[in-house]
């Protein structure tokens, strides 16, 4: 059976809502222990990589957080001042937002299609969305189209030839269940194609980075009891390789900054 462009975003949607309760647990607990599995590793260096691209303080600074989730990336920037707005598509993932965020403005809404005016922010944060929908490029323009000019976005996407050969394992698992493995497709892209939707779409300069390597999610599925002390020892390894020209095709994340052009 073949799954519409829109049926594909809803159902990435509502397998987000069953596991909003375990992305808040996840998230809340990478402060006490970023090295306790590789999803908080992943998510401590992606902070690591936004803080190099973001003030360390946001006061009068406004930040859109599309597909803000559980709304981890709200609360860190709020207590940096910043002013933030949150869009999430997935009801359940807003209800645990807004008890993490109670004074921060959040809007239900299609990443495609976002409810909001245009030029009104900044920076847009986009987390972990363009794995999940089958063409970019709405959401990249609608990006495009929040920032202040002169703004910048900051938009994670995963890589086609990641060295843990994710994308042929989510073939598989997006065709049946196995085991506990997110059952969804999901969507990989290249750097030069990320450049050139974020181009098509009207930004200037676009920089594609490497995250973090990955090789360790393995590891944690046949012996997870001994990632932590590896992730440690590993961490520096990583950071110091993992951004290289050609080693950054085979990471497991990448971060693409796009700035909108001032004029």
């Amino acid at each position: 059976m073949t799954v519409s462009e829109d049926q594909q975003k809803q159902l990435a949607v509502d397998t987000h809502s069953e596991q909003a309760g375990l992305f808040a647990e996840r998230y809340s607990t990478i402060a006490d222990d970023p090295y306790q599995n590789c999803f908080k590793y992943s998510r401590y260096l992606l902070d690591k990589w936004l803080d190099k691209f973001l003030p360390a303080r946001g006061d009068g600074v406004r930040m859109l957080d599309l597909g803000c989730g559980t709304g981890y990336h709200l609360a860190k920037y709020r207590e940096r001042g910043f002013e933030l707005v949150g869009v999430d598509g997935s009801d359940e993932m807003l209800k645990e937002a807004r008890n993490l965020n109670p004074e921060i403005e959040f809007h239900q809404g299609d990443v495609t299609d976002i409810p909001l005016p245009g030029a009104g922010f900044d920076y847009v944060v986009c987390i972990e969305v363009l794995r999940y929908l089958p063409d970019i490029e709405s959401c990249v323009r609608e990006i495009f189209r929040m920032l202040k000019p002169g703004g910048v976005a900051l938009v994670t996407a995963a890589p086609p030839m990641q060295v843990t050969l994710y994308p042929l394992v989510n073939k598989i698992t997006s065709a049946r269940q196995v085991g506990n493995l997110t059952h969804l497709k999901q969507f990989f892209h290249s750097s030069g194609k990320l450049k050139n939707e974020f181009g098509k779409a009207g930004f200037g300069q676009t920089e594609v980075h490497g995250v973090y390597g990955g090789s360790m999610i393995w590891v944690e599925r046949v012996a997870p009891g001994i990632v932590p002390p590896l992730l440690r020892i590993w961490e520096k390894i990583d950071t110091a390789t993992v951004d290289l020209p050609v080693i950054k095709h085979f990471s497991n994340m990448f971060l693409v900054k796009a700035e909108k052009p001032a004029q």
